[in-house]
């Protein structure tokens, strides 16, 4: 049996745009500067960043590259302890607005016996909440530096990187003796891309261009909040 051949599967779930409707690490940002935390113009350059993706003036990884840098920077001298218990605090409100399919599809996934990993670009701090609320062992978020209990100001990894998504599936699936071919990923952007090009289930959620016109041009599956489950319990049973 080759690797690619396992009968072992991961599933690799994007959180921001595609479990919940917000981008939950920008929600987090506008608590720390609404308590006077961090520093105020890098979180306006935070925010100034996703604006101009948004608006199609510049492209995802300048987007990543300015934002990680900035976010890093807006929390420069804060405690750890502080981030810590604003993104507990957040998340009692944030873990309402969970899309409906996400429990179900953490269940099912569960009784097929495939392994969910919850990987974000929003700080571990407060994805490793989302992903204890959901009862998934396995998540990543953004890293960023702490030392003698503060951040830095720089960011150790960032999935949203190009590769970044990538490798940590890799390393995720080799360490479980998973192959990808009948493995899933769920994702809406660019960042989901690679991802979803080297798993044999990739599912399209909700997704703009470009990824949309890549989905249509690649036959993968585009899939709603109202019509996810569906795609994921064919997904299981092939």
């Amino acid at each position: 049996m080759t690797h690619d051949d396992s009968a072992a599967r991961v599933a690799i779930l994007d959180v921001d745009g595609t479990m919940h409707p917000r981008t939950i690490g920008l929600a987090l940002l506008r608590e720390v500067s609404q308590r006077g935390l961090g520093r105020g113009d890098a979180i306006a350059e935070v925010m100034t960043a996703v604006g101009q993706l948004r608006a199609g003036s510049i492209d995802f990884p300048e987007m990543v590259a300015r934002s990680t840098a900035a976010y890093g920077a807006a929390l420069a001298g804060v405690e750890q302890a502080q981030l810590v218990a604003l993104a507990q605090a957040i998340w009692q409100e944030l873990r309402h607005e969970l899309f409906g399919y996400v429990r179900p599809l953490i269940a099912r996934l569960g009784d097929a016996g495939v392994t969910p990993y919850i990987v974000s670009s929003s700080p571990q701090e407060i994805v490793a909440l989302l992903a204890a609320d959901l009862g998934v062992a396995d998540c990543h978020g953004s890293l960023f530096t702490v030392e003698a209990g503060r951040y830095t100001g720089a960011c150790e990894f960032m999935p949203g990187a190009p590769g970044g998504k990538l490798t940590l599936l890799q390393k995720f699936a080799a360490a479980r003796g998973a192959g990808l071919s009948r493995s899933i990923a769920l994702g809406n952007g660019p960042g989901d891309l690679e991802v979803l090009a080297v798993v044999g289930r990739p599912l399209v959620f909700e997704a703009g261009p470009p990824l949309l016109t890549l989905a249509h041009d690649r036959g993968w599956p585009r899939v709603d909040r109202l019509n996810v489950l569906d795609y994921v319990d064919r997904a299981l049973a092939s």
